[in-house]
């Protein structure tokens, strides 16, 4: 258990449930946040158990009754079953949603007590947005009150939806022919003369017909399928396995980036990359700075000179180190996470700080 001090004092006491992957959940009071991690994936029916009966301990170890509990706006979320079947069983408790996205967002912003306007960057794996899709690579500007998504990564299918996480050449593919078309099988590169056939039939037959391909802008999946296509690794034994590698290959001292307009462009320069020979390690340098230069060119068209950081990917040490040195150069503030973490253990914070501000101070 972690004692936070929090920037604000909340109006009645909040239980704020998390997130799924990374199961957490946080008690507040007046100006204190109690944070509980470490439950790992609640799918798991052990996992779950423990988070639930963490949750009994802490109200009676606090003596708190909460008047609000607030969970993660997807609906098939243990969490949010949780939060549901909670506030059914108390007294004169209201439930809230909030988008697991501006809760990065707000977490960060929380951690760091920022104050005014902000352009936030919230990249992670995974993340329900309101239209249906699954996100991870937004940008969001405003405040906790209110925060406006003002950009994100394209929209590309995920074929099988969630077997991309273990089998991340899935989305590298999905990359390859949202990109190229049925010509991806031109291109002279390893990934694609190794590239099952007859599974990739299967695949594009998905795509194609949208079954189970749900669209992601995720920059997580991003980077699963960049750093599938330059190792030409088909498989990973845990999520951002291969990212995590990916990251280690990355050459210091190099400057080069690619066209950061959209998350195509950096594929395409890759491509071209691979096709060349370059060394691994100078495109994963590449890659690695063509998403700082594209968090730079979304900031360079908004009004705030306030940056926030925060989800999964932002464990990327290059990825922050980068982007806050660029920024900074560029005449930015940038405010990445300190006291709560930047993966999903830090959402119970930012879904707080979001109760707090937009429906107990209406």
């Amino acid at each position: 258990m972690k004692t936070i001090k929090l920037p604000f004092k909340v109006k009645e006491p909040v239980l704020a449930c998390g997130a799924d992957l990374k199961g957490a959940f946080a008690l507040a009071k007046g100006d204190i946040a109690y944070l509980y991690d470490g439950f790992g994936d609640l799918s798991d029916l052990d996992n779950y158990t423990k988070y639930a009966d963490a949750i009994a301990a802490a109200l009676k170890a606090h003596a708190m009754e909460p008047k609000v509990v607030v969970c993660d706006l997807h609906p098939g979320y243990y969490s949010t079953r949780f939060a549901e079947t909670f506030k059914l069983s108390a007294v004169d408790c209201r439930l809230w949603t909030i988008q697991h996205h501006e809760a990065h967002i707000a977490s960060v912003v929380t951690d760091n007590a920022v104050k005014d306007n902000v352009l936030g960057a919230a990249f992670d794996g995974t993340g329900y947005g309101p239209d249906g899709n699954i996100w991870g690579g937004e940008f969001f500007e405003g405040n906790i009150k209110e925060l406006k998504r003002v950009s994100h990564l394209d929209y590309i299918p995920m074929p099988g939806g969630e077997a991309c996480v273990k089998e991340p050449w899935r989305m590298a593919a999905s990359y390859l022919y949202y990109t190229f078309g049925k010509s991806l099988f031109k291109l002279k590169i390893p990934f694609v003369k190794d590239m099952d056939k007859e599974k990739w039939l299967i695949l594009q037959s998905m795509i194609d017909k949208k079954i189970n391909s749900p669209l992601t802008s995720s920059m997580g999946r991003f980077f699963d399928a960049a750093a599938s296509l330059v190792m030409n690794k088909k498989k990973a034994a845990f999520e951002a396995e291969l990212p995590i590698e990916f990251e280690r290959m990355a050459r210091a001292g190099i400057d080069l980036s690619y066209d950061s307009d959209r998350s195509v462009s950096i594929m395409k320069g890759m491509v071209r990359d691979i096709e060349r020979r370059t060394d691994p390690a100078v495109i994963s340098a590449k890659f690695h700075n063509s998403i700082v230069n594209l968090i730079l060119n979304v900031a360079r068209k908004r009004r705030t000179k306030k940056i926030v950081l925060s989800g999964g990917v932002f464990q990327n040490n290059y990825l922050v180190k980068r982007a806050t040195q660029l920024l900074t150069e560029n005449g930015f503030n940038v405010y990445a996470h300190s006291a709560v973490q930047t993966n999903d253990l830090g959402i119970p914070i930012g879904q707080i700080a979001i109760v707090n501000e937009r429906f107990l101070c209406a």
